[in-house]
């Protein structure tokens, strides 16, 4: 009539345990990786930008050369370029400085700076002079929910980082040439 059964129709709760903690580890190795929690990313982005900036003041001094730190505010991207004695803006990268795209839901809010004031959307830069100094500058980052403050002075570039959004009307001033051009010791007469 019926067949006699003679292997196993089912898992044994071993198999399952098993199964469930092979599961589980690699869910905890494997979920921190894939970014579905922000809570660090935003001051590491605040981290990132600091480094950059105190990155690119040094190569201004050290190569005697005009860099710019540049912000797409609509697209997310923050790139360096550098200023050639003629007159040409070309793409700069050094160890600890290279373009890159912030991920959603990191955003650059806002941009206040020397030349073109409060910035919403669209682009502008950071100007870094060789000799020390820079453009006065407070960058907002924002994940949705929280948000950051860079505030870099002027005179000695020194970079406050801040919890919150704490943007100020009057950014530190700027001591340099009212041209806004930076003077050259070359082809000077002595």
């Amino acid at each position: 009539m019926g067949r006699a059964r003679t292997g196993s129709s089912g898992f044994t709760l071993l198999e399952i345990m098993v199964v469930l903690f092979l599961v589980s580890l690699v869910a905890l190795l494997v979920l921190p990786k894939l970014s579905l929690h922000h809570g660090g990313r935003l001051p590491a982005l605040a981290g990132r930008l600091a480094g950059e900036i105190r990155t690119l003041q040094w190569e201004a001094i050290s190569r005697q050369r005009m860099l710019r730190l540049d912000y797409d505010l609509e697209r997310g991207g923050i790139a360096a370029s550098i200023l050639a004695p003629s007159g040409d803006l070309t793409s700069f990268e050094t160890t600890g400085v290279h373009p890159f795209r912030l991920s959603s839901p990191l955003r650059i809010l806002r941009v206040r700076v020397l030349h073109q004031g409060k910035v919403t959307d669209g682009k502008t830069f950071t100007q870094f002079f060789p000799t020390g100094s820079v453009e006065p500058t407070t960058v907002i980052v924002g994940d949705g929910e929280k948000r950051m403050t860079l505030i870099v002075h002027g005179i000695t570039g020194r970079i406050e980082v801040l919890a919150g959004d704490r943007d100020r009307e009057q950014t530190p001033p700027f001591y340099g040439p009212p041209s806004g051009e930076i003077p050259t010791l070359e082809g000077r007469d002595e």
